[in-house]
């Protein structure tokens, strides 16, 4: 309760540093993104350092820290038979080979940045969301007329650098920006939802034609599929509430338990044979590597391959399996892919109960998870630093989001 006559927001304590580290965070968002988004690695990692001496005030969530922790505990025991294990002697040269290693050092750091910067007053949180949103209008206008000029504006900054770019490198470059614009969509649209009903309206559609847009004449198909998908999974919520996110718990669980199974049974019933004849050349390659995977996937089912084994296969699987669930499946086994589901399951459940205070919020949350299964089931390796990175910033940004959207309960 507060004292009469004092407003909530006076009351609450002050956070200060925390939402100066929000503020930084989302000034350099749409920067990161659209010039160099390997960096988001790098600041997650500093914000959290600069946050964890605040994290004695926090309540941190231990579910799906513990989930987590056993996923990176597990990558590290399976260095033991990974055929893509590196030396000891490597460690003094190129730490960036060890990724369990890594792995353990993003979770503290990461970790760290999304429960201290839970801790955010209102007050810091509106900031935080007004500078988020200007930066995400601002990395939209961009990139969508620099895709539009074939990328001309990327190579013009790319070559002050003294280096050179071909266009369809600087092309991809640019791209990179709507997987950013993907995630934050969504607590961009729940904090422009408080503005007048004609500028809300025009700002969000803004902010999806230009995703869009850019998605389309850069070629990047994956933010399309997330911003449609996460919109259809936000519309579900927004309008029948609890019931879909309880449906989504189950799919999501799903997708990462059963997801060799699934490719296995495309391939053998003739699915697979038959998409083959109708997609373009990148996804039919994509149906290569899901059916090479999940037939390795079969050899060491329990324990895996071991961390990046999805490297050592080739041209069968360049780098990684273009599927999170797939990868986790062969590289950590059924019980990398169990953490997965456990972890992803803990969020939904949370959602659930920000979905029973407030609607809007629920779908806001779902809306930026579901793009993010979906992206990685279509796009990146499971273990890059800056898509994990990412990750983080969209949950504090959900956060800024709610917090300073919610009225005080």
């Amino acid at each position: 309760m507060t004292r009469v006559g004092v407003s909530p927001v006076a009351s609450e304590r002050r956070t200060r540093w925390l939402g100066g580290l929000a503020v930084f965070m989302m000034v350099l968002t749409p920067l990161f993104g659209y010039v160099i988004p390997l960096w988001f690695a790098g600041l997650v990692s500093l914000v959290g350092l600069l946050a964890a001496p605040l994290l004695a005030r926090s309540r941190p969530p231990l579910l799906p820290m513990f989930a987590l922790l056993i996923l990176v505990l597990w990558a590290l025991v399976s260095l033991v038979w990974s055929p893509a294990a590196p030396h000891l002697a490597d460690l003094k040269k190129n730490i960036d080979k060890f990724t369990a290693l890594k792995l353990l050092m993003q979770l503290g750091l990461y970790g760290s940045a999304v429960v201290a910067l839970g801790e955010m007053s209102r007050r810091s949180a509106r900031l935080a969301g007004r500078v988020m949103v200007a930066g995400m209008l601002l990395l939209a206008f961009v990139i969508c007329l620099d895709s539009m000029l074939k990328a001309s504006i990327y190579m013009v900054l790319h070559r002050a650098t003294g280096e050179t770019i071909r266009p369809d490198q600087a092309i991809v470059k640019v791209a990179a920006g709507t997987y950013a614009l993907a995630l934050l969509f969504w607590p961009c649209a729940r904090l422009m939802g408080s503005w007048g009903a004609r500028s809300r309206y025009l700002a969000i559609t803004a902010l999806a034609l230009m995703t869009l847009i850019t998605a389309h004449l850069t070629g990047a198909d994956a933010p399309v599929a997330a911003l449609l998908l996460g919109g259809l999974a936000w519309l579900g919520v927004r309008t029948l509430g609890k019931p879909v996110v309880r449906v989504l718990i189950a799919l999501i669980s799903a997708l990462f338990i059963f997801a060799p199974m699934v490719v296995l049974w495309g391939v053998r019933s003739g699915l697979f044979a038959w998409l083959h004849a109708m997609l373009p050349p990148s996804w039919d390659h994509r149906l290569d590597i899901w059916a090479f995977a999940a037939n390795q996937i079969v050899e060491h089912a329990l324990r895996g391959w071991g961390i990046d084994a999805s490297r050592v296969f080739g041209n069968a699987i360049p780098l990684h399996t273009h599927n999170a669930a797939l990868q986790l499946w062969l590289e950590l086994g059924a019980l990398g892919a169990a953490m997965a589901a456990a972890f992803f399951a803990w969020i939904l459940y949370r959602i659930l109960g920000w979905t029973e205070i407030d609607r809007r919020d629920g779908a806001m949350a779902t809306g930026s998870l579901v793009a993010y299964v979906v992206i990685g089931a279509l796009s990146f390796g499971v273990w890059q630093e800056w898509w994990l990175a990412l990750g983080a910033i969209a949950v504090i940004a959900c956060g800024i989001a709610q917090k300073s959207s919610a009225p005080a309960r």
